[in-house]
């Protein structure tokens, strides 16, 4: 990995986008409620406060490189 992820206490306040960077290629996706980062290599999938899984996270989930 090119760098370390960004990791805080969640604030349930949770809102997933892309924040612009990439890290080993893969675009970051960053909370918009505690600022913790996300890319398609870890083994877990961030879901927004209101439960909804951003299509384009669906999208990086099925990628080459994700988890299985």
């Amino acid at each position: 990995m090119d760098r370390e992820l960004a990791e805080h206490p969640c604030q349930a306040r949770c809102a997933w986008t892309p924040n612009g960077r990439h890290v080993d290629a893969a675009p970051v996706f960053a909370c918009g409620g505690c600022g913790s980062e996300w890319v398609r290599t870890q083994a877990w999938t961030p879901i927004d406060a209101n439960g909804f899984i951003s299509p384009l996270i669906l999208a990086e989930r099925a990628a080459p490189g994700a988890p299985t």
